[in-house]
């Protein structure tokens, strides 16, 4: 297998978990927003459920963050 379709593949996997993981963070977002509706009263809000989901988000964030980068790096070797 030549170097270029060995890179094609692998920026084609890349997408493919950087897109499972904008997904997954999209879906973080609403449950956030559904935990921390601005009509309900604070003291039926469940803020450490929003915060354990902020700090899913975050985790996904920096993944996605790192998984970015590498498909530039890959696609700027590819000359894309």
């Amino acid at each position: 297998m030549n170097e270029r379709l060995k890179y094609e593949g692998r920026l084609s996997i890349k997408e493919k978990e950087a897109e499972s993981l904008k997904l997954q963070m999209e879906g973080l977002i609403k449950a956030i927003r559904d935990e921390l509706d601005p009509y309900e009263k604070i003291d039926d809000l469940d803020i450490p459920r929003a915060f354990e989901l902020m700090s899913d988000l975050a985790g996904k964030s920096l993944e996605y963050q790192e998984l970015a980068g590498e498909i530039r790096r890959l696609k700027k070797d590819l000359g894309k």
